[in-house]
């Protein structure tokens, strides 16, 4: 679903990514971890399509994605129904008047009718377990809550291709657990998932694959589970 040939990415005084080449197969979940700083971020981003390659390429279902493709904007609304991506700070995504009008902001940008719009609010408000605050603006939702919104508003646009970046990062041990079960219900033979975390143990119950990324900015290993 995912390849990358030699890809490589570089700030003006740094490099953030240097000469990674792996496929992503759908039907796994991949997990990275490194030291901060080695560049998972930035490979997100540039999975999502917000940042480019300096160097090497990137295919996403066999087609290279570039900044000249994403210009257009048929191929990029085509290509961001298809991979969804929660940020480190969920809060940053958050930005509409209501949990439930989250939701929808993308599906309306999705050009779906409001009939499909109303029945996929509220499938994943109760997915997510957000019935008690669907009324509330996100901004003043705890920190579970918001990471709940956002996973909302992403799974509702039902991409197959799922970027969690930290997901479980400042969480309580509940909203861990949470998280982590919740993961590992979605997992299917039609959905990648691709993640970063710190945590060896999430990391154990989670990963189809785990990655380790060096200081370097190259991945050093691919371990199977």
């Amino acid at each position: 679903m995912i390849q990358l040939h030699d890809v490589s990415f570089s700030y003006p005084q740094s490099t953030a990514v240097s000469h990674v080449t792996y496929t992503f197969e759908m039907g796994k979940c991949y997990v990275l971890h490194g030291p901060n700083g080695c560049g998972k971020s930035t490979l997100f981003r540039i999975l999502n399509g917000l940042d480019f390659p300096t160097s090497g390429k990137y295919f996403f279902d066999g087609e290279e994605i570039t900044e000249k493709k994403m210009r257009s904007q048929k191929f990029a609304k085509s290509f961001h129904k298809r991979i969804g991506y929660v940020f480190q700070n969920s809060e940053i995504q958050l930005f509409t008047k209501s949990v439930e009008d989250e939701i929808a902001f993308g599906l309306h940008q999705l050009g779906l009718a409001d009939g499909e719009i109303i029945s996929r609010v509220e499938k994943y408000i109760r997915l997510l377990k957000l019935q008690n605050v669907r009324s509330r603006a996100p901004f003043n939702l705890s920190g579970g809550e918001k990471k709940r919104a956002a996973l909302a508003a992403v799974l509702a646009m039902e991409p197959s291709v799922l970027i969690l970046d930290e997901p479980i990062s400042g969480l309580d041990e509940e909203g861990q657990k949470w998280i982590t079960q919740f993961i590992c219900s979605i997992k299917s033979p039609d959905k990648l998932i691709i993640l970063a975390t710190h945590n060896r143990e999430f990391i154990k119950q989670i990963a189809d694959v785990e990655i380790i990324m060096n200081k370097e900015h190259r991945f050093e290993s691919s371990i199977p589970y």
